[in-house]
């Protein structure tokens, strides 16, 4: 079975015995990983075993930072002061990015986390804040991020790659937003995620919530572990992306 395009997940992030026994699963079905590196999930231990699957598995590794609230996960906005936000992220992707050398394995990526993501994409401070963060632990770092965010103007302004991103088991706002969690139709079901990224692949579009076709440039396409059977629905994505 051959991917026609490259499939990414958020990674490092489990604590329970299950959710690590998904997120193995996970590992040797995805292209590139975004991985926990301590501020909403992850340690020393989760990192240098994801360094070293992202070695075995020949896989982009990249950094997944947040907000540093654990209490949360990462979902809830902050009220921190800028230079301590910039503090803790460049703490956050360095972390990850001196225990990968340590293996081997390079650092090639970086992708906020929940609120931050989500601010990141609306919100030009926090965006900058992010891209300041990268800048100053690698500038050759690439951000993941959406093609028509904050952070990917931030970024390319700042003359560094982006990895555009697009998501198959989430669904959109029809501007081009994710539907929030807290709703109950935001996570999309196995078929529904299948079709989504055969939507993706097929016309660079989404069926937005309210039954619109919005188009979505992407490099990438991002799956979470840590939804209800994201294993099965993996792979359905990739049966409906390969040939």
């Amino acid at each position: 079975m051959l991917l026609v395009i490259e499939l990414s997940c958020d990674l490092g992030e489990a604590e329970e015995v299950a959710g690590i026994e998904t997120e193995r699963q996970i590992w040797p079905m995805i292209n590139a990983a975004n991985v926990a590196c301590g501020g909403h999930a992850g340690d020393e231990k989760t990192m240098r075993a994801a360094a070293q699957l992202a070695r075995e598995h020949d896989i982009a590794l990249g950094a997944h930072p947040s907000y540093p609230d654990r209490a949360n996960f990462g979902r809830k906005s902050m009220s921190i002061a800028p230079a301590d936000l910039r503090s803790a992220l460049v703490a956050q992707i360095a972390a990850l990015r001196d225990i990968a050398a340590r293996e081997g394995v390079p650092l090639q990526r970086v992708k906020a986390h929940g609120a931050l993501y989500n601010e990141g994409h609306a919100e030009a401070r926090i965006a900058e804040l992010i891209v300041e963060a990268m800048l100053k632990v690698d500038p050759l770092l690439a951000i993941v991020a959406s093609d028509t965010s904050r952070m990917a103007h931030a970024a390319r302004a700042n003359g560094m790659e982006v990895v555009r991103e697009a998501f198959a088991d989430r669904r959109y706002e029809p501007n081009g937003a994710l539907v929030s969690r807290s709703q109950p139709d935001a996570l999309l079901s196995v078929d529904e995620a299948a079709a989504q990224a055969a939507l993706l692949a097929g016309e660079r579009a989404v069926i937005a919530r309210n039954g619109e076709k919005i188009g979505i440039e992407f490099d990438t396409i991002c799956i979470h572990a840590d939804m209800a059977q994201s294993v099965q629905r993996l792979r359905a994505i990739r049966l409906a992306l390969s040939v």
